[in-house]
């Protein structure tokens, strides 16, 4: 201990020595949040007319990353198309969910959607995936992703 006596001063100031003093550990507080996200979406094959045909489908893959601090359990994935013939009448032409189960924090799950082979054709296609948000889920806004594909049908 160091003891300071200041001119002109009526108190004393009393320090410790850094050398000597015993380090308290610091407690660091994580928040604890649940946030899931769609990064995006792929094809299997990729985009490709006489791929697709030759493969006999195609399949649509959806990444998923838990970003949240907690393991979420029977997560939602919905995807669907749409003809976009008529945007005024969008028909939809498939709706198919997946539920992911026990997704872990950190990890980026690859969905994968049932193959599609008698896909009707078309000039052009309006794909919306959405991902049900998770109880107390911190930020919805990357659960929803909308695609609008052209330009794969050979005519």
């Amino acid at each position: 201990m160091t003891l300071f006596i200041l001119s002109g001063c009526s108190s004393t100031i009393d320090l410790l020595q850094s050398a000597s003093a015993t380090p308290v550990p610091v407690a660091t507080v994580i928040p604890q949040q649940h946030d899931l996200s769609i990064l995006g979406v792929d094809f299997d094959p990729p985009l490709n007319y006489e791929l697709i045909v030759s493969n006999g489908g195609i399949t649509l893959l959806v990444a998923v990353e838990n970003r949240g601090s907690f393991t979420e359990s029977g997560v939602n994935l919905t995807a669907r198309l749409m003809d976009r013939a008529n945007a005024a009448k969008a028909r939809e032409l498939l709706n198919e969910t997946l539920t992911l189960d026990d997704v872990a924090v950190g990890e980026v799950r690859v969905a994968r959607f049932m193959q599609v082979s008698d896909l009707p054709a078309r000039d052009s296609y309006h794909l919306v995936v959405e991902l049900a948000p998770v109880a107390d889920e911190v930020d919805t806004a990357d659960n929803y992703r909308a695609y609008d594909i052209v330009g794969i049908v050979r005519k």
